[in-house]
């Protein structure tokens, strides 16, 4: 279904529907609440893989009277039906026809949801409408901005949505009217449903191009938008205008034009979303690839080889949008200067209307749908990815200047290499084309070239530039085509005092074509009063239109040639037009001059000559001189003739001294004007003196806040590559650190990650960035210790140390993770981040337990030995003792640990077994002795004891482990 489908009995609101994770309880409560016969065909699209098990359609069957139905290929697209296309698939409409494919692997450019809405907007123009509901990621933002740029209406989920990604994408980029509930957003379709006749009904407006009397309301509606914005809309074309402020109707439930004049005097607000509304900032990088191409190989190494050494390259961009065009000329010239980019300064100048739209442009912040289309290379070559977004290089930004500018008010910029304007003289009228077309000629030099869009054309400019390929949409200027450009002096003032009502004759002459009309009141005036040939002048007596055969009285005079009636008229003849087309100009009605001669072909003719005011809307003054014969003279006798031109000469002499007298007052009229003028001219030029003083005040003042600047400048440059040289660091601390480690938005979003986290965990950068930490892999990441600690515990804590957690993941199995968790408050960007550590310490868990289980297993070896077995560290402090020794002490595994035993040798052994016992330690030596100890305190016996050193696996000395045996019973010394 194409545009022309509007005029059709049967027109068809189609309403795209787009959702990822979260959407599903979303889409259920929308159709819960649609009626079932608003006359709105819809389609859902959700994420969902090829092999997953969809039960969508029986689920949502039961909540709605909306037939629900699998979207088919080749099915035709019928109202009252909700379509859900097919996990996996993609879907396009053509020509009334639904189209299914593959959906694209993952990627930037895997956007189904994007390519739905726009082929909806491109098929259903204003008849569309586009919904993004709950998801993780930006798909549908683009889709949006394109219904809506195509005059659709777009709603998006509020914060009801599960997941905020894709809807905050589209309100963030404004391409959405109104943020809704999925109830709402339900009742806002009922509505349209409701009000569909009236659309389609206005939608057909026949007066929609044109600016009658009847459209008063609408002139009232375009006042109200210059007032506030200094812009004239009255030279666009009038379908687009008027179905915006449609758009805008239906938005806010109204049913006419004066109703909504009423609702903006009664929202001061309005206006300003009405003029964002007119203002279609719709562009892409890259947009037409053909161009794009001959830029490159052709236009680009043209321009260049004109150039001379250092001679810059100046570039323009009108209407510029967000700045995707201005980027995209910029990334193909650097490419192909190559090495040789600091021969040739690069001036590249960009404006738009709007405000925001530049503001957007200089930050050259681009979200991931906003960048498809864009090669890898270049991707990476001229972008940095910030926050999940993509910035254009400042190497790139610092070539191009961005300002808010009225091309068809403001002067131009000058003696440019290039203007590129596409797709913006599609929405504005010939005339208004034909002036910027002008000025587009002035701007440029001798060998300057015009890019225009795909569907646009020079049209009746085509005296000013000629096509240089028919494949393209590029113009060369022509060099023997004088430049001119009118511009008014409004804009010396200041943007407050440019603003001038619109009238009823401005507004209805801005929106006709000034030929048409003039031809149309000098047909009608000859129609009904005269016959004879005829010319049509301006107020400089220039001839702009023949009529009838005027030979007889008018003829081409040697030399350049002029279509001045004076230079023109045959001799004897100008001295009377002169004086009848000056009375004429100056009474304002027609002036008849009777009976004048003529001499023609050898031959006296006396003829009548008219001068007619000519009666019309335009601007410019028009006049109709008329011709006419009065018949050759009589013959009469010689002196009758004499008489005659006695006469003659006479009523001439008369006629000169009435035009004497008048020249002389007008003269002394002049004079007294020009008396006031110099008069004020000497006031005005003290007044200059005293202005000038001022400014050589001001511009000392300026010097020296100019000097200030330049310190500060300097300062700024050491704080900001001391700034460059901090962030090096973090980075590469960030990236080089052994733990994995991440940095979460307030929204508890992955904003970073280094490699160590990745690897660890198997993921990669583009399925984590930009999404929820629980909603990784599947939602591995949910899990209940991790949700109290950044939900209950950070936020009443700056930091949290040492959380250990263990978890089954799938694919890497079970882990053991010590989190250390850090809140970070950036105070200039009002914003909170999350700092995680994720320290993985299964291996050392593991090692422990396997020691742990070890030394259980020697204590119950050595309990259950029949000898005494004792351990001592490197410092010959006792460290264990089995059971076999405590019960021969009757001591407590403590009470020997602390008292030891050499006390309990008997004395007259004690030093020989200290002796034996501090060498072994001093060289690490096994030994074996006999002594006697003290056996329950009551009595000595004799122990056999043997040792060793005891090393660890990398030869380190630990200390002893020995075992003693009874080998006789001494009695109580």
């Amino acid at each position: 279904m194409t545009n022309n489908n509007i005029q059709q009995d049967k027109p068809l609101l189609v309403a795209g529907i787009g959702g990822s994770a979260g959407a599903f309880e979303a889409v259920r409560e929308l159709v819960s609440h649609l009626t079932s016969q608003n006359g709105i065909a819809y389609v859902y699209l959700q994420h969902q893989p090829a092999d997953f098990d969809s039960q969508m359609v029986p689920l949502l069957a039961k909540k709605t009277k909306v037939p629900v139905l699998v979207a088919e290929e080749g099915m035709e697209v019928q109202p009252d039906v909700f379509y859900i296309v097919p996990p996996g698939k993609e879907l396009t409409l053509k020509e009334g026809l639904f189209r299914l494919a593959k959906r694209a692997s993952e990627g930037y450019d895997h956007m189904p949801i994007n390519r739905l809405f726009s082929s909806v907007a491109d098929a259903y123009k204003e008849l569309a409408i586009g919904v993004v509901l709950s998801g993780a990621d930006g798909d549908g933002a683009q889709g949006l901005k394109a219904i809506k740029a195509a005059g659709g209406l777009s709603f998006a989920q509020d914060a009801s949505a599960q997941f905020q990604s894709m809807p905050q994408t589209a309100i963030a980029i404004d391409a959405v009217d109104l943020v809704l509930s999925p109830k709402e957003i339900a009742e806002e379709l009922n509505s349209l449903g409701r009000q569909k006749d009236f659309y389609f009904s206005a939608l057909q407006d026949p007066s929609g191009e044109l600016l009658s009397n009847k459209d008063k309301d609408l002139i009232i509606i375009l006042q109200m938008v210059q007032k506030a914005t200094s812009v004239d809309f009255g030279q666009y074309k009038m379908s687009t205008i008027k179905r915006r402020i449609i758009r805008r109707i239906l938005l806010h439930k109204l049913n006419t034009l004066q109703d909504y004049v009423q609702y903006m005097r009664a929202h001061p607000a309005e206006t300003q979303q009405l003029f964002n509304d007119l203002l279609i900032n719709v562009t892409h990088f890259f947009r037409d690839k053909e161009t794009t191409e001959y830029l490159k190989n052709k236009l680009f190494p043209e321009i260049i080889a004109a150039k001379q050494h250092n001679e810059p390259i100046r570039i323009w961009v009108p209407a510029c949008s967000s700045g995707q065009e201005v980027y995209s000329i910029a990334i193909i010239l650097i490419e192909v200067l190559g090495e040789h980019h600091g021969t040739h300064p690069i001036q590249i100048f960009a404006s738009d209307l709007s405000e925001t739209a530049i503001h957007k442009a200089r930050l050259g912040m681009y979200s991931t749908d906003e960048i498809t289309g864009i090669s890898p290379k270049r991707l990476q070559r001229f972008f940095t990815k910030v926050d999940g977004q993509f910035r254009i290089n400042k190497s790139i930004r610092d070539l191009c200047v961005f300002a808010t500018q009225n091309i068809t008010l403001d002067p131009p910029f000058s003696r440019l290499d290039l203007v590129s304007c596409c797709n913006f003289l599609i929405y504005i009228d010939n005339n208004l084309q034909q002036k910027i077309m002008s000025t587009f000629h002035y701007a440029l030099n001798n060998n300057g070239y015009l890019v225009l869009g795909k569907s646009e054309t020079v049209g009746s400019s085509a005296y000013l530039f000629s096509q240089v390929d028919k494949k393209v949409k590029v113009f060369a200027k022509k060099k023997d085509t004088p430049a001119k450009a009118l511009f008014p002096m409004s804009y010396l003032l200041p943007v407050g005092h440019r603003v001038q009502a619109i009238t009823k004759q401005k507004t209805v002459a801005a929106s006709r074509n000034d030929d048409q009309d003039l031809e149309k009141a000098v047909d009608t005036l000859l129609l009904k009063k005269f016959t004879p040939a005829s010319v049509v002048i301006n107020h400089d007596m220039d001839i702009v239109q023949f009529r009838g055969s005027t030979g007889i009285f008018l003829e081409p005079t040697p030399g350049k040639a002029s279509l001045n009636l004076l230079k023109m008229a045959r001799p004897g003849l100008a001295f009377e037009l002169r004086n009848t087309v000056h009375k004429a100009i100056k009474s304002g009605e027609a002036v008849k001059k009777s009976d004048l001669e003529l001499t023609y072909n050898d031959k006296v003719m006396r003829i009548n000559v008219e001068v007619v005011p000519i009666k019309s809307e335009l601007e410019e003054s028009y006049f109709l001189v008329a011709f006419s014969e009065s018949g050759l003279p009589p013959e009469v006798e010689l002196s009758a003739l004499k008489d005659h031109r006695v006469k003659q000469l006479e009523t001439e002499l008369s006629a000169l001294r009435e035009d004497m007298r008048s020249i002389v007052e007008e003269q002394e009229a002049s004079v007294e004007e020009l008396q006031s003028a110099n008069e004020e001219i000497v006031s005005a030029n003290e007044e200059l003196q005293s202005i000038n003083e001022e400014l050589e005040t001001s511009k000392e003042e300026v010097e020296s806040s100019n000097e200030e600047l330049i310190t500060i400048n300097q300062e700024l440059q050491l704080r900001n590559e001391q700034l460059t040289e901090s962030q090096d660091y973090a980075q590469a601390v960030f990236s080089t650190i052994r733990e994995a480690l991440l940095i979460l938005d307030r929204n508890l979003r992955v904003k970073l990650a280094n490699f160590q986290f990745y690897r660890m965990f198997q993921l990669r950068e583009e399925h984590t960035e930009g999404r929820m930490l629980y909603e990784l892999n599947s939602r591995q990441w949910d899990i209940p210790e991790l949700r109290q600690l950044l939900e209950e515990k950070l936020p009443g804590n700056a930091y949290i140390h040492g959380l250990e957690i263990t978890h089954n993941f799938a694919g890497i199995g079970e882990k053991t993770l010590v989190i250390n968790a850090r809140r970070i408050v950036q105070r200039i960007h009002s914003d909170q981040l999350t700092l995680l550590a994720l320290e993985d310490i299964t291996e050392h868990r593991r090692a422990q337990q396997i020691i742990a289980d070890r030394e259980l297993w020697f204590r119950n070896l050595a309990d259950n030995a029949p000898v005494m077995i004792w351990v001592t560290d490197k410092d010959k402090k006792a460290t264990f003792f089995n059971k076999a020794w405590l019960e021969f002490r009757s001591d407590t595994m403590e009470e020997a640990l602390v008292k030891g035993w050499m006390d309990d040798v008997h004395p007259e052994d004690r030093p020989r077994l200290k002796k034996l016992f501090d060498d072994c330690f001093q060289e690490k030596l096994p030994f074996e002795l006999k002594y006697r100890v003290l056996y329950h305190d009551t009595e000595y016996k004799l122990l056999h004891n043997k040792a060793k050193p005891n090393f660890s696996p990398e030869g380190q000395f630990l200390g002893y482990i020995g075992s003693c045996v009874v080998i006789q019973e001494i009695n109580a010394a």
